[in-house]
C-alpha cells in the first residue's frame, strides 16, 4: 500500500505559549530479535491541533461512508494517526504509525473501550482516556490522552512472518494527541 506524504509547515513561534497547544513525548525504535531494540529518534512535539494535523478523507465506494485519517509528523519520518469514523456508538478506534519511505509499511494498533471514556490496546498493554464529540446520531473521537507509555507497532515489509514488527513508536504517559473534528474548513 503506496503512502503519500504532505509536508507540514514548521511554525516559526514556539506553540507553548499558544492557547491551545497540545504535547506528544514520544521515541521510536527499530526491534531486534529476542526482545532487543535500538532506539532511532525521540522527541517533545508541541503543536496545533488546527495547524499541524494532516486530514486525508476517504471515502467508501460500497455505501459512501466518509472517513478520515488524522495525522501527526512526529520528525521527519514518523508520524502518529488516528483513523476517525462516525459511528452511533464509539467503542474502538485505531491508530496508526506511517514512516517516510516505506512503501509498503503498515501499522495498526486497536483500541477497545474498557470504561466510560477508557480504552485499552487490544494487543499489547496501553490505556487511553477520549474524548468524542457528540452530534446527533453519532460520535466522533475527538481526542487522545495517553494514561501510560503506549508502544505502537509497525511493519515495514509484509512479506515478513505474520506477527512480526520491525519497529514501535512509544508514546509516553501524559500526551495527547488532539484532532479537528470532520474535514478541514476551506481556506
Amino acid at each position: 500500500m503506496a503512502r503519500t506524504w504532505m509536508a507540514v509547515g514548521l511554525l516559526g513561534t514556539s506553540l507553548a505559549g499558544v492557547a491551545g497547544a497540545e504535547t506528544v513525548t514520544w521515541q521510536a525504535a527499530v526491534l531486534a530479535g529476542a526482545g532487543g531494540r535500538r532506539v532511532l529518534a525521540n522527541g517533545v512535539k508541541t503543536y496545533s491541533p488546527d495547524r499541524d494535523i494532516l486530514v486525508q478523507e476517504h471515502l467508501r465506494r460500497r455505501d459512501g461512508a466518509v472517513s478520515w485519517s488524522k495525522s501527526l509528523m512526529l520528525d521527519d519520518t514518523f508520524a502518529v494517526a488516528a483513523s476517525v469514523h462516525r459511528r452511533r456508538r464509539f467503542d474502538g478506534f485505531g491508530l496508526v504509525i506511517n514512516r517516510r519511505g516505506d512503501q509498503n509499511g503498515f501499522s495498526w494498533n486497536w483500541f477497545e473501550r474498557e470504561r466510560e471514556n477508557e480504552f485499552q490496546k487490544a494487543r499489547g498493554t496501553g490505556r487511553v482516556s477520549v474524548t468524542t464529540r457528540k452530534e446527533s446520531g453519532y460520535e466522533e473521537l475527538e481526542s487522545v490522552e495517553f494514561l501510560e507509555d503506549v508502544a505502537l507497532l509497525y511493519l515495514d515489509d509484509p512479506r515478513r512472518p505474520p506477527g512480526t514488527h520491525s519497529h514501535e513508536v512509544v508514546i509516553r504517559k501524559g500526551s495527547v494527541l488532539r484532532f479537528v473534528a470532520g474535514a478541514p474548513e476551506a481556506p
